[in-house]
């Protein structure tokens, strides 16, 4: 489960980038809310720096 949602995450942000993502993570929680809480931030970041992306 938690495989497939950061799958999805991650081809949500290559789409909107328009460039290859690359990522290394160790999740413990596979919590839903967890996970929620990791794309928003994810999200936020990107409205806030869009030059990082």
């Amino acid at each position: 489960k938690n495989k497939t949602w950061l799958t999805t995450l991650f081809c949500i942000l290559a789409s909107k980038t328009k460039k290859q993502i690359f990522v290394s993570y160790n999740l413990q929680n596979t919590d839903s809310n967890f996970t929620l809480l990791i794309e928003n931030r994810i999200k936020e970041e990107m409205t806030a720096f869009p030059e990082k992306f």
